[in-house]
Formats: C-alpha cells, structure tokens, sequence
C-alpha cells in the first residue's frame, strides 16, 4: 500500500492491483474513502470527508491528477511509484 501523499491529517494510497476504476483511497481519522481520479468523486459506498478536508482534497486531485495517474499506472504494474507533493 503506497502512501503517496500525506497532508491536514489525511493520508493517501493507492493499493496495489487494485480494482478499476482508477481511485485513490484517504484515510482520515476513522474515515477510510476513495475517490475516482478521473471523475473527481467519491465511489459508490463511500463516506465522504468534512467538507473543509473535501475542498482541500479534490483541489489537490485537480492540480496533480496527470502525476496520481501515472502513480495509479506504476501501482497497476507493480511498480514503486513516485509521491505526490502534498497541497499545504
């Protein structure tokens, strides 16, 4: 589980050969969601964040999405991806 990125309190990861569509997951205090990097939403299921931590969040995916991309491809390929600068 690479943690490609950490700030506000929140953690970021993508897992592995996870499942499509491509997504990320956070994990905020006992919050553990995931959001669709392409669409820029949460799946189906997910509980979302305050929505202090969502603004900052889906900020942050708009100005790296072409960089969780490629994390999200190197994941896919068992590859150890690079980190994502954090927003703040």
């Amino acid at each position: 589980m690479p943690r490609i990125s950490q700030f506000g309190g929140m953690t970021f990861v993508i897992y592995y050969n996870d499942h499509n569509p491509p997504h990320f997951h956070i994990i905020y205090n006992e919050i553990n969601t995931r959001i669709d990097i392409y669409g820029g939403t949460y799946l189906k299921g997910n509980v979302p964040l305050p929505s202090s931590k969502e603004k900052d969040v889906f900020k942050w995916l708009e100005i790296n999405r072409s960089d969780i991309i490629k994390v999200w491809d190197d994941c896919m390929a068992k590859r150890r991806p690079n980190k994502i600068p954090p927003l703040y």
